[in-house]
């Protein structure tokens, strides 16, 4: 039973719950993050506007509103939650980073080599060959005697000769050259993580880590307290 003004829950029953908690939910949270921000926070799942204001509504159902009338109620809520959330949404932002508490060293190594190389190969090969031949046909009326050839050849002795002698030669030269180019490529990653001893012990880091927790929920409605009455 309200003694002063008129308790949350009769708000709520007056105006219907989905306009009381649009009060407490009426800040942009783009206003205070960038869109690759906010989808780290949806990707987690563990904070959101909805549920932050229905908890708000069920935390103070049973307080009278610290003002007259449940206009100046709505809007003393709505600046005061546009002013929180400016600061809140970055540590809710940071809260909802993934990471391990138990790993302080995480680094990649990336190493890249290209190698190329040229190859020529000259080579020249020759040969020379030399042939000679002769012929001699001799038809002779003389009488049989000791003859040699240039006499045949000068035609002495013989009615009818027929004689030849060939010479001939060859040179052949053959030239080779080849140009071969080569390419290699090799790649190189070494990843690193874990918890290198040094910095730190797995048990500070677990102290770390929960000296980091906050519930900023509960920080948040507690800030909204000014705005009821002390009395329910």
């Amino acid at each position: 039973m309200s003694r002063y003004t008129i308790q949350l829950r009769d708000v709520v029953n007056l105006l219907g719950m989905d306009e009381v908690l649009s009060w407490f939910k009426s800040y942009d949270e783009a206003e205070f993050l960038t869109i690759d921000e906010l989808n780290v926070i949806k990707e987690r799942g563990t904070w959101s506007k909805d549920r932050l204001a229905e908890k708000i509504v069920n935390h103070y159902w049973t307080y009278e509103i610290g003002y007259e009338t449940p206009a100046l109620f709505a809007h003393q809520v709505q600046v005061q939650m546009n002013e929180m959330m400016e600061e809140y949404m970055p540590l809710i932002y940071s809260a909802s980073i993934k990471f391990d508490p138990l790993v302080n060293v995480d680094f990649t190594e990336t190493f890249h080599q290209e190698d190329s190389g040229n190859a020529t190969n000259a080579g020249t090969s020759k040969s020379t060959s030399n042939s000679s031949g002769g012929g001699l046909s001799i038809n002779s009326d003389t009488p049989q005697g000791q003859i040699n050839k240039d006499e045949i050849l000068q035609g002495k002795y013989a009615t009818t000769t027929n004689g030849s002698e060939t010479n001939s030669t060859s040179n052949d030269q053959t030239s080779t050259n080849s140009n071969t180019d080569t390419t290699s490529q090799s790649d190189y990653v070494k990843r690193t993580k874990g918890n290198s001893g040094v910095s730190a012990t797995a048990q500070a880091l677990i102290m770390q880590y929960r000296n980091m927790i906050r519930a900023f929920d509960r920080e948040i409605i507690e800030k909204l307290e000014p705005n009821f009455m002390s009395v329910y």
